[in-house]
């Protein structure tokens, strides 16, 4: 019997429980869903999660890049939702369909990549989920031409508008006074653009009709009845465009003496081209130049962004044109619109010489923060396909626009007066540092440029470098290669470098640069000792590294067509002290500096 048991017992303890199966099910799904988490973030680094659309537009699983490309592609000219006016019960369909849209497709790509990816791992995974399931519609903010739904809001007007009517006897009839009704164009205007810009594509709009109630006048004698009702009241003047389908009405007040009235018409030029200095910041349009890609090997110029003509107001002939038409009685006049074309035509890609690489600069950023890194990919984005077009000036800040968290941009460390703080788009000045060392490299004129406070060892030799800090601080250079010169941004992220190319025709110079000559080196101060109340005590802990003050001189030589010429390129960099975060309790080493204390 022993030798029996012992021969059974080692079978009874290998023997599974269904307590263990369910273990082990559980232990395999959990990798299972792990395993298709790192799948599924892997696939999505540097693209737009699954789920999401722009306009209806669907861009998840693509890169920012190719996602303005379908869009632009999709989305040529952006419409507007259906917007519907109520009143009192009433409703009109208001005429959007003139109304000409600018939508900022490059933004909400921006915003499109940022869904999933608020940094709390939790919520990102909802998120994410939730995108997959339903979707997540990203509707572009819309710069929208308000004159055309001014023009119909006006048209909407005069039907609602009634004047107030003073009490009156008709025979033996007593008519009590009645008020009148007065519509607030603008403030509807108001609650119309607001509403467009809430609304998705595929939704409709619905907007009331703001009025306000006026006073009925004083009681009138029958003689002044009788005259009030044969008196023809002023018409306003109707300002027409068929080109871009565009009507605006003005009030007879700006003119003195409106047709219908008792008095000589006669034009108050003043106030006439006051009125329509204003309409012509609402009818004008700027032109959209065509973004492109160059394939080297190919030689061949696509477009990732069409062209579109813009409008603006001739004032000077709309003057005239209503002059003359008053004076010949009528109440309609032409609204002079001319077209501008854009600087980079998508039409004519083939004049435009972009057939080489002009030049190439490249800086290194490997060792940043996911932050830094982000910041550089938003910023570099916004260059892709930029051309600039001969004797054209280059600007930083006019492409880059707003450096905020609403433009893509995340926080990170920045120079912030005398310290290194965190703040919204460290690593911009990394991309505005690259593509000025591409300009600097081609020999191009630089018109605007700044080097950072202090040092800063990301961009290795000093007197390279070029800071930025949106609207005042920018980057400035010129195309004199007499072609048109096309902007290609290139990131890798994983070995930490950027590089930016610049196609075009390549000009018949060579260009030499120095070394860095420095010069008045300043030491740094004694360092600072900030106490901070959320480390240990004793912790101490180093945020900010001395660096020495210089001044440093570059010289660049460029010799074109049997010239030589030389220019000199100085930067004053201020030093720069350490600062160290320490905890409470820990020993400062003697210094004059005096200590700060800070707070989580």
């Amino acid at each position: 019997m022993q030798g029996v048991l012992s021969s059974r017992l080692p079978h009874h303890q290998l023997r599974r429980t269904p307590l263990d199966l369910a273990a082990l099910f559980v232990l395999m799904v959990i990798m299972a869903v792990l395993t298709t988490a790192a799948f599924w973030a892997f696939w999505h680094t540097n693209r737009i999660y699954t789920g999401v659309t722009i306009g209806g537009v669907p861009v998840g699983g693509l890169t920012r890049t190719e996602a303005l490309r379908q869009l632009n592609e999709q989305l040529p000219a952006y419409p507007l939702p259906p917007v519907t006016i109520t009143y009192q019960g009433q409703k009109w369909p208001l005429q959007t369909a003139q109304a000409k849209t600018e939508a900022d497709l490059l933004g909400a790509v921006n915003r499109a990549y940022l869904v999933g990816r608020t940094g709390d791992w939790a919520d990102d995974i909802a998120i994410q989920s939730l995108t997959a399931l339903r979707q997540t519609e990203v509707t572009p903010q819309l710069a929208i031409d308000e004159a055309a739904l001014r023009a119909a809001l006006t048209r909407l007007a005069m039907a609602v508008e009634k004047p107030g009517m003073a009490a009156r006897q008709i025979g033996d009839v007593s008519i009590p006074a009645e008020p009148g009704v007065r519509v607030d164009v603008e403030a509807t205007l108001q609650g119309v653009l607001g509403a467009l810009q809430r609304t998705s594509l595929h939704e409709m709009a619905e907007v009331p009709l703001v009025t306000a109630a006026v006073l009925p006048p004083a009681e009138s004698t029958p003689g002044e009845t009788a005259a009030l009702a044969s008196a023809a009241p002023a018409q306003p003047i109707l300002l027409r465009d068929d080109q871009f389908g565009l009507e605006f009405a003005i009030a007879p007040a700006a003119v003195n003496g409106g047709l219908g009235s008792s008095q000589p018409v006669q034009v108050d030029e003043a106030q006439l081209r006051a009125l329509l200095a204003s309409l012509a910041e609402q009818v004008s349009v700027p032109a959209r130049n065509a973004r492109l890609r160059f394939n080297p090997l190919t030689g061949g110029v696509t477009v990732l962004q069409p062209s579109q003509p813009g409008r603006r107001l001739n004032v000077d002939a709309t003057v005239a044109a209503v002059r003359d038409a008053l004076a010949a009685g009528s109440a309609e006049a032409p609204l002079v619109v001319e077209k501008v074309e854009p600087a980079v035509d998508m039409n004519k890609t083939a004049e435009m010489g972009i057939r080489e690489l002009v030049v190439s600069g490249s800086t290194y950023f490997a060792g940043s923060s996911a932050s830094r890194i982000r910041n550089i990919e938003v910023a570099a984005d916004k260059f892709d396909g930029v051309v600039i077009p001969p004797e054209g000036l280059f600007s930083f800040n006019d492409i880059v626009r707003d450096v905020s968290s609403a433009n893509g941009f995340e926080d990170s460390l920045i120079i912030w007066g005398d310290r290194t703080a965190v703040g919204v788009g460290g690593g911009v000045c990394q991309v505005s540092t690259t593509i000025f060392r591409a300009a600097y490299e081609g020999g191009f004129p630089i018109v605007q440029r700044y080097n950072h406070g202090y040092v800063v060892d990301w961009y290795g030799k000093p007197g390279l470098d070029a800071t930025i800090f949106t609207p005042t601080v920018d980057f400035q250079f010129r195309n004199d290669t007499g072609a048109y010169l096309l902007i290609e941004p290139v990131v890798d992220a994983v070995n930490g470098v950027i590089t930016f190319n610049l196609y075009g025709t390549k000009p018949d110079r060579e260009v030499t640069i120095s070394e860095p000559e420095i010069s008045d080196i300043i030491e740094p101060e004694a360092p600072i000792y900030t106490v901070d109340e959320s480390l240990a005590p004793g912790q101490k802990k180093q945020v900010d590294w001395e660096k020495e003050g210089m001044t440093v001189t570059v010289r660049r030589t460029i010799v074109e067509n049997g010239t030589t010429r030389t220019d000199t390129l100085t930067s004053k960099y201020q030093p720069w002290r350490a600062v160290y975060l320490v905890g409470p309790g820990t020993d400062i080493p003697a210094t004059p500096t005096p200590v700060a204390t800070a707070t989580p």
